[in-house]
């Protein structure tokens, strides 16, 4: 028996410390304040000295023992009103030991790595109550999204690739921690790595570590917030709706889609943005800014759009219309109101030619509809003789047998133009793997270049890919 009891004495002797001078400090202050309280009330002497003595003396025991238990777990007391602030104020900052510098490790890459795919309530399970909902966290999601795109810092044919903390350091004041962490920004191939830092603030209780704010460092950090409140008006404190973040970026870069594309592709872009935008969940009013630039982008593009382009971009659906109506009729369509024959446009008769009598039996079976899902003018020039030289894009979808599939025809059209309208006088394919890229053209230079008239190299270029596929 004596043993077990000198055993739990010295345990207990282990486990709780003495009490230190800050404790001393507390206790003396409280005390005294008993005793200023007790010379107002003018309560006589000795009762109320004693009653005062006892009163002081639970205190103490009561500081001593908190101070014990929370001293070996601070996180217990994160919760505990009046507790916490006591332990807080009495522990002493240290440097986070390596395994809470593991678990902090832990939490800020699973935030950042939430915020990469847009995992917004997933990223907010690492925070403490609203904490990411601030203006700083916003902006740390939103500048995860331009690490990722990177348009603007990557070098050539490089890709952004993934993200590593590569630095952290961390001090620790009871179940608080002071976290510095510098991020590396790695491209796919590895070729280039980007460094970024910031701060972090982590509350622990019992349930686990918290974010508490999170903050990006860098310069190139602080010219992004800059630029987004620019474009979009300055971010309040409480932040913004993280569902918007995707669009910040695409009309953060509105201008290179405005120097890049066509006025029919941005037609296009803006329309497919709209739509997205009205799909999302977040309020009428966090969406405004977006939806008038967006419009604003809209109606330039649109007014850029002249009816000499409608044109050309209506006879391009017809021309391939017609091409690809011999998958249903087994018969080239008649051409000659919209194209002239001729050696520029002898390869795309031929062709229609193949699509009709040969390709489409033997590698689908005949359409049983077809449908143009309209025409996209790229690119347009006036040549010197007074042609004009268009790069559009038709799309066309169509059913046999019961399914349900689609093409993209990428053109080049040269244009004569003819009263109120063009005569195609020039055809050629973009990009392709089709009969016309792959065996067609290449043959019919082969026996052109071997003296044969473009009309003969034409048949026998025809004749040359029908055999391959038979």
């Amino acid at each position: 028996m004596r043993s077990i009891e000198n055993t739990i004495k010295e345990s207990t002797e282990a486990f709780i410390p003495e009490a230190t001078g800050e404790y001393e400090r507390m206790m003396n202050e409280t005390i005294t304040e008993l005793r200023a309280r007790a010379e107002i009330k003018a309560a006589p002497g000795r009762v109320l000295w004693r009653a005062l003595a006892a009163a002081a003396a639970v205190f103490a025991a009561l500081i001593v023992t908190a101070a014990a238990v929370f001293a070996a777990r601070p996180a217990l007391a994160a919760e505990v009103p009046v507790v916490n602030d006591i332990v807080y104020a009495v522990s002493p900052n240290k440097t986070a030991n390596e395994a809470d510098c593991e678990r902090i490790e832990a939490l800020v890459m699973e935030v950042f790595q939430a915020f990469a795919v847009h995992d917004y309530d997933a990223a907010e399970c690492c925070f403490s109550g609203d904490a990411m909902h601030t203006r700083d966290s916003y902006f740390a999601a939103a500048y995860t999204e331009q690490m990722q795109k990177w348009a603007d810092v990557l070098p050539e044919n490089a890709d952004v690739g993934e993200l590593e903390v590569s630095e952290l350091s961390a001090q620790q004041k009871a179940f608080r921690y002071a976290c510095r962490v510098t991020l590396t920004v790695l491209s796919r191939d590895g070729s280039y790595s980007r460094p970024e830092e910031c701060v972090v603030r982590i509350w622990e209780n019992a349930e686990g570590m918290h974010i508490e704010s999170l903050q990006m460092q860098s310069e190139r950090y602080a010219g992004f917030v800059q630029k987004y409140e620019e474009s979009f008006g300055i971010v309040p404190e409480d932040g913004e709706h993280f569902g918007l973040i995707p669009f910040a970026y695409w009309c953060m870069i509105i201008d290179r889609v405005d120097s890049d594309d066509s006025a029919r592709s941005r037609e296009g872009a803006y329309n497919q943005m709209l739509r997205e935008l009205d799909e999302l969940s977040a309020p009428e009013e966090n969406k405004a800014v977006f939806r008038s630039i967006l419009l604003a982008r809209l109606e330039q593009a649109q007014a850029e759009i002249t009816p000499e382009m409608v044109s050309i971009e209506g006879l391009a659906e017809e021309l391939m219309y017609r091409y690809w109506l011999g998958g249903i009729t087994g018969e080239v369509s008649d051409f000659s109101d919209i194209l002239e024959h001729n050696e520029d446009t002898d390869l795309f008769l031929w062709d229609a030619k193949f699509q009709a009598e040969a390709l489409i039996p033997a590698v689908y079976g005949r359409f049983d509809t077809l449908t143009c899902l309209g025409s996209t003018l790229y690119d347009m020039s006036e040549n010197p003789d007074g042609t004009i030289t268009a790069h559009l894009s038709v799309n066309f979808e169509w059913t046999y047998s019961g399914n349900l599939t689609g093409v993209g025809d990428a053109v080049i059209l040269t244009l004569r133009p003819e009263g109120k309208g063009f005569m195609v006088i020039g055809f050629d394919r973009e990009i392709g793997d089709g009969i016309f890229n792959l065996t067609l053209k290449p043959a019919a230079q082969k026996y052109k270049a071997a003296g044969y008239s473009w009309q003969e190299a034409g048949e026998m270029a025809y004749e040359e890919a029908l055999s391959q596929l038979g």
